[in-house]
């Protein structure tokens, strides 16, 4: 039964049932609330829910020096089915933004929606054209809704480092750190953090611990908007019972292992780029709105991280919108939109690709960034380095559990077959008769005395037990000699066992075993 389902199972991944068919994107889930709804425009409290869905709705379009996430807000305390903001609004930035150097990106934003927020490019140090308040873990939000029509202009001080200098970044967090970013709540299960341990042992620094986390969050799980919210801790959940999920479930597990190893982490919203409709200009929808994680290097400041599959998640996304578009939705497209994404020209050099792509936050500063030119962007933090890159860490692609598990039963089905029809016993024997290691010369006696008393016995009869060894060869030495009596004639048998002993049983006739030296 073994053998058969294991068959089965390479020919159902070798043949596809229906020729012709292709995999289809992933549909929206029927949860009634969007990810928008839920993260966005969730105030100072997240609840992670189950299954959940897009909103193809415009929100704003950006002109900005440089692509990248339309950040709204972040979040420190997790309470195992959910994030909460801690503090209060203030006048002016967080003081742990980060120390470190910054590159300054000026972002001007139009609205096409009524927004409860106010999107800017980490990290916002000045805003112009509306009246703001900065959020205790250094967002910004408006003090009033802010309508269709209204503008804004935010000038960041966007994080600058390489992956060199985020390794040597080391661990001198300050308490104020510690104390509020390395927050775990009671419902964390022990397991969470053997299980982080295990997938993090080679790693050596921070830097290290989030890149292998994201890439394995990234390769181990399935992303999908259809998902049963689970009980307890979402986040050991979704490590140990879960299959896939969305952005929130992605986020909140990467914080709660990276916490779990003593780094510091939060969770952050906003929205990715969106549609790229001119060289420097986007248009942001609903079904734009995402989770992502920030790290905490000394020196440095909070560092974007991101392990939810990106091709699963715009796939998604741009299926929602098709539809939006097939069943003319309002305020789906603007005059910007519509056509097909904008492509940089030959003649300029394009720092991104595909849509909904954003650059690596961590950029090399270099001459022409600091004549004000343009930066060379590294790749980002968990993707594989181009040809063209320096330094980065790779971490090998991890096959996904249900391919892991089809092949384990395929393993065991072809064991199972091997052992059915002994051809494991048989190649053994084969091996084990032709090929005998050398070790001294009373044990290679040994050796080969095990191997003719077995040739003896498939060729006459196996050794009795209590029979001793001159008594056997007594004994196999008779039975030669009355076969060789017998003659070929009256034992018909004979022939046969000539055609399979060959040049060996010749051999034989010619020096009986009696010739043999005596054994004790």
């Amino acid at each position: 039964m073994a053998v058969f389902l294991a068959a089965m199972v390479v020919v159902t991944l070798s043949f596809s049932v229906v020729p012709g068919t292709t995999a289809q994107p992933l549909s929206p889930g029927g949860g009634g609330q969007t990810v928008e709804s839920t993260l966005v425009d969730a105030d100072d409290r997240v609840r992670i829910l189950g299954s959940i869905e897009l909103s193809p709705a415009v929100r704003f379009a950006v002109t900005s020096d440089e692509q990248a996430y339309w950040r709204v807000g972040a979040y420190d305390r997790y309470t195992g089915d959910g994030w909460v903001r801690s503090g209060t609004d203030q006048g002016a930035p967080a003081r742990d933004s980060g120390p470190g150097q910054s590159r300054t990106v000026t972002q001007r934003y139009r609205v096409e929606s009524r927004l409860d927020v106010m999107p800017a490019v980490w990290r916002p140090v000045r805003v112009q054209g509306s009246d703001v308040q900065y959020t205790s873990l250094g967002g910004v939000s408006p003090a009033e809704p802010l309508a269709p029509g209204d503008t804004y202009q935010v000038t960041s001080e966007r994080p600058v480092a390489t992956p060199e200098q985020l390794r040597s970044a080391g661990t001198d967090y300050p308490d104020r750190i510690e104390t509020r970013y390395l927050q775990l709540p009671s419902s964390t299960p022990d397991r969470v953090a053997r299980r982080t341990e295990r997938i993090t042992a080679n790693a050596e620094t921070p830097y290290d611990t989030a890149r292998v986390i994201e890439r394995w969050l990234e390769n181990t799980r399935r992303y999908s908007l259809d998902v049963d919210r689970p009980d307890g801790n979402v986040a050991d959940a979704f490590l140990f019972e879960m299959s896939a999920g969305y952005c929130t479930y992605y986020a909140t597990t990467m914080v709660t292992m990276l916490r779990s190893q003593g780094v510091p982490a939060r969770f952050a919203v906003g929205y990715t780029s969106g549609e790229r409709v001119d060289r420097d200009r986007w248009v942001a929808r609903g079904l734009d709105s995402h989770a992502w994680v920030e790290v905490y290097f000394p020196e440095v400041g909070w560092v974007r991280f991101d392990p939810t599959p990106a091709g699963p998640r715009e796939a998604a996304e741009q299926s929602r919108l098709d539809e939006a578009r097939a069943e003319n939705e309002s305020n789906v497209d603007t005059n910007e939109t519509g056509g097909s994404e904008y492509t940089p020209t030959p003649a300029s050099t394009p720092r991104f690709t595909g849509p909904n792509r954003t650059e690596n936050p961590l950029t090399t500063p270099n001459a022409s960034t600091a004549a004000g030119g343009p930066a060379r962007s590294t790749p980002t933090a968990g993707r594989p380095p181009a040809d063209d890159d320096r330094g980065g860490f790779s971490v090998p692609e991890l096959p996904s559990r249900e391919t892991a598990a089809l092949s384990l039963f395929v393993l065991f089905g072809a064991a199972a077959g091997v052992r059915r029809s002994g051809l494991g016993e048989r190649a053994y024997r084969a091996v084990w008769l032709r090929w005998q290691p050398r070790a001294d010369p009373e044990r290679d006696v040994e050796r080969a005395f095990d191997r003719l008393e077995y040739l003896l016995g498939r060729r006459h009869r196996p050794r009795r037990p209590g029979e001793t060894v001159r008594q056997y060869v007594d004994a196999v030495d008779a039975d030669d000699r009355r076969t060789l009596r017998a003659g070929p004639l009256r034992r018909p048998g004979l022939r046969r066992r000539r055609r399979r002993g060959g040049r060996a049983r010749r051999r034989t006739r010619r020096r009986p075993l009696t010739a043999l030296p005596a054994v004790q």
